[in-house]
């Protein structure tokens, strides 16, 4: 970045340096041009006047020179005494058309002109008795040139070590700006993953080096927070896994060493429902896994969320006893996936008939653009103070009543991503007591966007 920056001002100082020089010259020759105009001016009014001698009167300028040309280029008159009339003239004959044009011109090495140097030439066509005269006059550019090349000498001094200094600044500056940016850098790298609650120090100035410390430290907390929530999903799928495993394992353990012709039917009708346990924990584990991949999912399309909701009450209706209300669904269409919407629906339904006592009550409506699922139940309820933590994952409110019904303590965490995914919420309060026309269990209430009218 330094030599980034070193380049830049280096580039504009010489680039300032020739557009000073560049503009002095224009300027020295603006002015010169008014004074040879000037003269020839004068020069044309004695013309006019018939008051032209063989002399011209000076003006002061010694380097100034003035004649007055005939068609053979032959000197007529002259502000220089030694130029004798009729002599032939220093300028070249004939004049470039450009001067007679009103266009001055440097013309270089005139013999007797300005002591053959460089000089700036101002001509004008003229008439003495009727014949055709040329006034033409000259002025040094020795001076100016002598300026310029001062002028240059202390530029191509100067900008150099201008150029130096500002080098040397930037790399000063730069260096002490960049070295709060330097320690975050050897903290950051320090930090690994045994240490992940490390963060980085903060510097005094409140600037946007002390912003970035601070997003740099919110992100190693969420960071810290995601490895810590991963580390105890681990921590917890692996214990919801032992439990069937060890079950399993101490079965066949028995039926190998002790064979009882009475006995094992039971226990492999023990297995069986121990291995639908750990199958069923395993499928919740791949869908949470799912839910949460930041990978492309499904397609969304238009779902009738009240079919959806219809269907998975016929697939509820079995010999549990368990009865459950849907006559308040009614139409309700959203944007999404298809798969994973019927899985929100069924988790909910087989939480709600695991809590419930008797009855289950579904409603489903539509309005205000907002599709709203209501899942209610008669069972016990839930404590205000775990109405948020039921959505974690493997949360039970009941160890042992979870256990033996079957849950694994994640349908709810599925629901509650699946739902945040397709840009719904969901929260768990009390449905009304049975005097107020509810059920007096729990209730469980999603709402999501509604989708567009069909074609």
């Amino acid at each position: 970045m330094t030599l980034w920056a070193t380049s830049i001002v280096a580039a504009a100082t010489i680039l300032t340096g020739v557009a000073l020089l560049l503009a002095l010259r224009y300027s020295t020759w603006r002015d010169l041009d008014a004074i040879a105009a000037q003269r020839v001016s004068y020069v044309s009014s004695l013309v006019e006047h018939g008051r032209l001698r063989g002399l011209i009167p000076s003006t002061g300028g010694e380097a100034d020179v003035v004649q007055v040309l005939d068609a053979s280029g032959r000197v007529l008159a002259s502000s220089d005494s030694e130029v004798r009339p009729g002599s032939r003239s220093g300028f070249p004959h004939p004049l470039p058309s450009g001067l007679l044009d009103g266009h001055p011109m440097t013309l270089h090495n005139l013999a007797g002109i300005a002591d053959g140097g460089d000089v700036r030439v101002t001509a004008r066509a003229a008439r003495i008795d009727g014949r055709p005269v040329t006034i033409v006059a000259a002025v040094s550019l020795a001076q100016s040139q002598r300026t310029l090349s001062s002028l240059a000498t202390a530029l191509a001094i100067g900008i150099p070590v201008l150029i130096a200094l500002v080098a040397r600044t930037i790399s000063v500056t730069a260096r002490r700006t960049l070295r709060p940016v330097e320690t975050l850098r050897r903290q950051a790298a320090d930090i690994s993953a045994t240490d992940p609650h490390h963060r980085l120090d903060l510097p005094a100035s409140q600037d946007e080096i002390h912003a970035l410390a601070v997003t740099l430290n919110d992100m190693l907390a969420r960071l810290d927070a995601a490895s810590a929530a991963q580390n105890r999903f681990v921590a917890d799928a692996a214990h919801e896994l032992r439990s069937p495993l060890t079950a399993i394992r101490a079965q066949l353990e028995v039926l190998a060493r002790y064979p009882d012709p009475e006995r094992d039917p039971l226990m492999a009708a023990e297995l069986l429902e121990d291995t639908e346990r750990l199958h069923d924990l395993v499928e919740d584990l791949l869908a949470l896994a799912r839910s949460e991949d930041p990978a492309p999912r499904r397609p969304h399309t238009v779902v009738d969320l009240d079919e959806v909701v219809l269907a998975e009450v016929r697939r509820q209706h079995g010999p549990t006893g368990t009865r459950v209300d849907a006559h308040k669904v009614s139409a309700g269409r959203v944007q999404g996936d298809a798969e994973a919407l019927r899985r929100v629906v069924r988790n909910l339904l087989d939480n709600a008939r695991r809590h419930a006592a008797h009855q289950v009550r579904v409603a489903l409506t539509e309005h205000g653009g907002t599709v709203e699922l209501t899942v209610s139940d008669d069972g016990a309820g839930i404590p205000p103070e775990d109405r948020s933590r039921i959505f974690e994952r493997f949360t039970r409110l009941d160890e042992a009543r979870s256990r033996e019904a079957g849950g694994s303590g994640l349908g709810l965490a599925i629901v509650a991503t699946i739902v945040t995914a397709h840009g719904g919420t969901i929260h768990a309060d009390q449905d009304p007591s049975h005097e107020e026309g509810g059920l007096g269990g729990a209730r469980l209430v999603i709402r999501l966007p509604a989708a567009g009218q069909p074609d």
